[in-house]
This record gives C-alpha cells, sequence and structure tokens, in this order.
C-alpha cells in the first residue's frame, strides 16, 4: 500500500486492509466458504475521492453504543445493545454512534430523527446468523423521517458466508477472440450460488422521508446493497460501495418507486447493478416515480452500470443521468452495459436526460428496450417508452453495439443519441447472426437477447423518431458489418 502523507486517510485504508484481511481469515476458517478470488474485488478504492475523514459529529446528544453494553471486539453480538442506544436516542433526536470497535450486530431499526454515525476508528459489521435478523436487513429504516446514516466509518456485509463457491474461476484477461455465448457462459458460471437467507436488501429505507446516507464505506453486501423503497426525498452523497464483483443479486443501489431522489459523488464496484431505478410492485400503495438525478458517479459492475428496469410495472419519468463514469477491469467477462433503459412490464417510461458519460470496458455501450414480459399478467403490451435523449457518451473496449429495440406495433419513440463516440476492443470476432433476428417479445431484456446483429455501431428496430448526430464507432480491425443497420424505423434522422 502506497504511504500517505494525509493521516487520516492512512488510517482508514490500513483499518481497511485489516478487516479485509481478517474477514478472509475467518471467511477461510469456515468448511464451504470461499473467500475472495483474484479479481473479485477492486484492488484500488479511491476513498479520499468520496469520503470526508475529518468531517464533525453533528452538534447534538450523542449515544455511544458502548454505554448500552456493546463490545467491539469484532465476534460479540451487540443487536440489542445497538437498539437500545437507537430507542434512547430518540426522544432528544440524537446521534448513535458507533466508534472504538468492531461491533457485529443483526437488524438495527432506526427510527424518526436519529443519526446513526459510525466514527473513522467503528466498523458495523454483519452478523453471521441469519437468526439474527428480523427482517433480513442490517439496517431497516421503515415509516421514518428526518434520519441521517453517515459515516466516514465502515459497514461490512460479510458477503462470502452467504454464498457458494462459483462453478468457475472468471479469468483475469480478455480472450483473443470474442464469442457472445462464451462471454454469456461465463458471466453465469463465474457468480456465486445463493446459500439460503441473507440480509438483502442489506440497508432498506422503506415509506421513509427526508432520508440522508452520506460519507459511508459498505463492503461486501451479502445481497442489494442500499434499497430506496416507496420513499420521498431522498440523498445519497459520498457512498463507496464495494462488493464482490462476482457476489450474487448485489445490487449497488436500487431506488424502487421513490421519487426526489439524488445520488451525488458516490462510488459503486460491486457484482449486480450499480445503480438502478425499478418500479414494479402492484399493490395498493403502488405508483408512479420521477424525480431521479444521479451525477458524477463512478460505477464499476459485472452487470448494468446504470439501469432502468427490469422490473416496471409502474411508470418511471424525468430521470436525469450525468457526467458519470462507467467501467469494468481485471476480470472477465466485463460489464453487460454502460447504460441499459427498460421497459418490459407495462410501465410508462419517458422523459429520460443522460449527458457527459464516460465507459471503459462495457461491453454493449447502449442497450434500450420495450418488451412484453409482462411479468404480473395485467399489462399486456401497454408499455411505453419515449422521449430518451442520451447525449455525450465516450466509450473505449467495447465488444458489441448500440441496441435500440422495440417490438411491431409498440415502437420505442423519439430517442436521441448525440455526439456518440465507441471504440472497440481490438481482438478476433466469430459471428452467428439469425436470419431473421427473434423478437423475444416475452423474454429478460439483456443486450445478448438477441444473438449477434448485422451492425457494429447501431442496431435499431421498432423505433419511431430516431435522431442520430455525431455518432462515431472504430470497430474491430476484422470487422465485416455494416454501421447502422435500421429495421421498421420511421422518421429517422441521421446526421
Amino acid at each position: 500500500m502506497q504511504q500517505s502523507s494525509n493521516p487520516a486517510r492512512a488510517a482508514v485504508e490500513l483499518l481497511g486492509c485489516l478487516i479485509l484481511m481478517a474477514s478472509t481469515v475467518q471467511a477461510a476458517e469456515k468448511p464451504g466458504i470461499l473467500p475472495p478470488l483474484p479479481g473479485e474485488f477492486l484492488p484500488c478504492i479511491p476513498y479520499e475521492d468520496y469520503i470526508d475523514y475529518q468531517a464533525p459529529m453533528p452538534d447534538k446528544p450523542v449515544f455511544d453504543i458502548r454505554d448500552y453494553g456493546a463490545v467491539g471486539d469484532g465476534r460479540t453480538v451487540n443487536t440489542a445493545a445497538i437498539n437500545a442506544a437507537v430507542q434512547a436516542a430518540q426522544e432528544k433526536k440524537g446521534v448513535v454512534v458507533i466508534q472504538g470497535g468492531d461491533f457485529v450486530s443483526g437488524t438495527v431499526k432506526l427510527v424518526n430523527g436519529i443519526t446513526l454515525h459510525i466514527a473513522l476508528d467503528g466498523v458495523l459489521r454483519a452478523s453471521r446468523d441469519s437468526c439474527d435478523y428480523d427482517p433480513m436487513a442490517l439496517l431497516w429504516c421503515e415509516k421514518a423521517q428526518k434520519v441521517v446514516i453517515e459515516g466516514p466509518g465502515r459497514i461490512l456485509g460479510e458477503g462470502e458466508v452467504w454464498w457458494r463457491p462459483p462453478r468457475k474461476r472468471a479469468p483475469r484477461t480478455p480472450p483473443e477472440t470474442f464469442v457472445l455465448q462464451e462471454a454469456m457462459d461465463m458471466h453465469f458460471d463465474a457468480k456465486r450460488g445463493k446459500r439460503g437467507r441473507r440480509p438483502s436488501p442489506f440497508i432498506r429505507l422503506l415509506e421513509s422521508s427526508d432520508v440522508t446516507v452520506r460519507n459511508l464505506i459498505i463492503e461486501n453486501s451479502p445481497g442489494w446493497t442500499l434499497s430506496i423503497d416507496g420513499c420521498t426525498g431522498v440523498r445519497v452523497a459520498g457512498v463507496v460501495i464495494h462488493n464482490n464483483y462476482h457476489g450474487p443479486n448485489t445490487d449497488g443501489i436500487d431506488v424502487v418507486t421513490s421519487s426526489q431522489v439524488e445520488i451525488r459523488r458516490c462510488f459503486v464496484a460491486t457484482g449486480d447493478d450499480g445503480i438502478v431505478l425499478k418500479n414494479g410492485a402492484l399493490t395498493e400503495k403502488s405508483g408512479s416515480m420521477s424525480d431521479i438525478r444521479v451525477s458524477d458517479c463512478t460505477v464499476m459492475s459485472s452487470t448494468n452500470c446504470f439501469k432502468i428496469g427490469t422490473e416496471t410495472a409502474n411508470d418511471i419519468s424525468d430521470v436525469h443521468v450525468s457526467d458519470c463514469t462507467f467501467f469494468s477491469q481485471g476480470v472477465w467477462p466485463p460489464a453487460l452495459s454502460g447504460l441499459s433503459i427498460e421497459s418490459v412490464d407495462g410501465a410508462h417510461v419517458e422523459r429520460v436526460h443522460i449527458s457527459n458519460i464516460r465507459m471503459r470496458n462495457c461491453m454493449a455501450p447502449i442497450f434500450i428496450r420495450l418488451g412484453n414480459r409482462n411479468r404480473r399478467k395485467v399489462k399486456d403490451r401497454q408499455g411505453r417508452l419515449q422521449d430518451i435523449h442520451i447525449h455525450g457518451v465516450q466509450a473505449s473496449g467495447a465488444e458489441f453495439p448500440c441496441l435500440l429495440s422495440g417490438l411491431p406495433g409498440l415502437p420505442i419513440r423519439r430517442v436521441t443519441l448525440q455526439e456518440i463516440e465507441v471504440v472497440y476492443r481490438q481482438a478476433n470476432e466469430r459471428l452467428e447472426i439469425l436470419n431473421p433476428i427473434p423478437e423475444q417479445e416475452t423474454e429478460y431484456p439483456e443486450f445478448w437477447m438477441f444473438g449477434d446483429v448485422p451492425a457494429y455501431g447501431l442496431w435499431a428496430r421498432h423505433v419511431e423518431g430516431l435522431r442520430v448526430k455525431d455518432f462515431a464507432v472504430t470497430p474491430r480491425s476484422v470487422n465485416q458489418r455494416k454501421r447502422l443497420v435500421l429495421d421498421d424505423v420511421a422518421n429517422a434522422q441521421l446526421q
């Protein structure tokens, strides 16, 4: 580890290394638990770009969990003590402080008005016993207002404890010849399997409002990391999520049926979708979601870096994503898609604005799909996907073209792709292009769902109102495909 001139930074980096080493040793002691493999964790996390190690504790009454019996030895389960501190802090809207140790816990239930502060020398570690969770989450915030969860300390999920080993170990370097089916197979074979009940979502905000998550490190989540479900007015800023690249369903940040959500200046490295918007439930409380803003974030994902979908039974609108970096490195296959925008269960997804995006090693830079999976079987062919504006994308290391596909009689409407620059990874390629390319109307949406396609730059089908301007693609030197292939595309403007 490179020596740092910042004492606080050096301390937190050393603490992080010691914690990870201890977790690996403990995992190796248990039969059937495979500790992290090479490539499963990003080796260099720029914590100092996101975490303010000198951030002061809020000027509120302090409730130190040690005063309620918590023991920070990395083994004692402190669920009762931490929840006692939370209840004591509720009346005075105080600060529950985790400091001076490694505190194991099951479910902690957050309540109105409190701040959970994990100090620089504090660790909140997930219990390895599923009996310690009720419900199955480490932090549970339900029907609460004005709650803050903050660091600069760490929350650890002990991911490998909850999973089985992968079927195959993923290679560290890409193949000399790209074959889509081989990439698909390795993507699934390298994933770890689920092992029984696990705390997922790991941190769940449910039907709450005016909640802030900031200046916090979350590592090795066993499932969804941070779920914002049925909430209004949530701010996530300066959060580092560092998960196993092959952990199953370890989404970074899930925004579910929530509105007025801001995600800013976060770093997410994870084994499933990085930042994802979903709106799939059909209940009495279900409804549309809007006003989601994502900016200045960096995401490393083994699946989709930014995604709308897959669960899309209810409407999603007014989404703004800007000034972000999406990437993968040090393991094969890389991220599936940089940007994935989907409506497949009947939702109206509209007014999505994306700008100034840099990508590195994302197989398909852009994937946009209007399908008819109709998961709840009540919204057959009712979906809509329209008014999508993507401006300013630079992507290197691509393996696949950009794809847009609606359905016959159900087109994607009004899409603008402007100032897009894509450079392929140089390699050989073996293509198998079906003729005709299947519609896959009800299938799960992923960029590979149609197999190889006859374009290297952009393949668009069933689109009405497509505008493409300043769209540059550098293919492989062995390329024999066309740059653009449009099928059933009306009112196209190509410049």
